[in-house]
């Protein structure tokens, strides 16, 4: 489903320029649709003139005709947004919001009360055209606004419908997820050079490693246990390996991690009402 409205995006960040260059690239929109605004306008003029888009600087004329709003500012950021701005929305704009902790009844709070609402969690691998993203429509929203934001995001990776109450879980999951696996990295490459290896080395084994174990999980059909298994061979490297990670309680690290990460995102919540 491709977008032929007017598209305004408030936020020019890594994740917004991210979004609006798939978009385009997928030809999803055609940039000739597309007004960006940012409060730095030096960066929102070269990324304008970068992508051949239009860079806004009268909100009311940016948003005059609109029927698609990209609310990709930061989460700290949003209440202003919505309090000069919000009331400014076309009424039956659909308005989609990829803001950590912000619900869509906040974003609802604040605009037209004919405005759909939906909330996005992506995360940052969509800069590469893999990322992964999380769809929930709000109280106004069809299935039809909630379809055309999955087309969205699909465009820059991988898009999935869930309910709004697992939008803090998701962002534990998939927002941050990048992290945890840059930290394992980390861990695994330093262990290397720490080994013997050099830097260079060990960033391309490890890195090529992480990669080719995604798209076998993504591609062979099989599951992540069933691949373990294939590759452990008993009293082999590996065994060794996953014996030591169990002995110092890797899963029950991960899971009290990702638990964590949970429990903020709904304190950040609350602290944004």
């Amino acid at each position: 489903m491709k977008v032929r409205q007017k598209t305004v995006v408030f936020g020019m960040g890594a994740m917004g320029s991210a979004l609006v260059k798939g978009w385009i690239s997928s030809k999803m929109i055609s940039p000739t649709l597309i007004t960006a605004m940012d409060v730095d306008t030096a960066k929102l003029k070269k990324m304008a003139a970068q992508l051949k888009i239009k860079a806004g600087f009268d909100t009311a004329k940016a948003l005059k005709d609109a029927g698609l709003v990209l609310l990709a500012v930061k989460p700290q950021q949003m209440r202003e947004l919505l309090t000069q701005t919000g009331p400014r929305f076309p009424k039956k704009a659909l308005v989609i919001s990829i803001a950590a902790g912000v619900s869509t009844e906040q974003v609802e709070k604040g605009i037209p009360q004919g405005c759909p609402v939906v909330r996005v969690m992506p995360n940052t691998p969509a800069l590469l055209g893999a990322g992964m993203a999380a769809v929930a429509g709000g109280k106004r929203a069809k299935d039809s606004h909630v379809k055309l934001a999955l087309d969205l995001f699909s465009a820059v990776g991988r898009a999935v419908r869930v309910i709004e109450d697992q939008m803090d879980l998701v962002t534990a999951v998939s927002g941050s997820g990048p992290a945890y696996i840059f930290h394992m990295v980390e861990a695994m490459t330093e262990a290397a050079v720490k080994g013997g290896l050099s830097p260079e080395v060990a960033h391309q084994l490890v890195s090529q490693t992480v990669y080719g174990a995604a798209r076998m999980i993504l591609e062979t059909g099989k599951t992540p246990e069933e691949l373990r298994i294939q590759v452990t061979s008993p009293g082999g490297t590996t065994q060794a390996a996953l014996t030591k990670m169990a002995e110092k309680g890797f899963k029950e690290t991960v899971q009290a991690a990702i638990e964590a990460a949970t429990q903020r995102g709904a304190e950040l919540r609350q602290m944004s009402n």
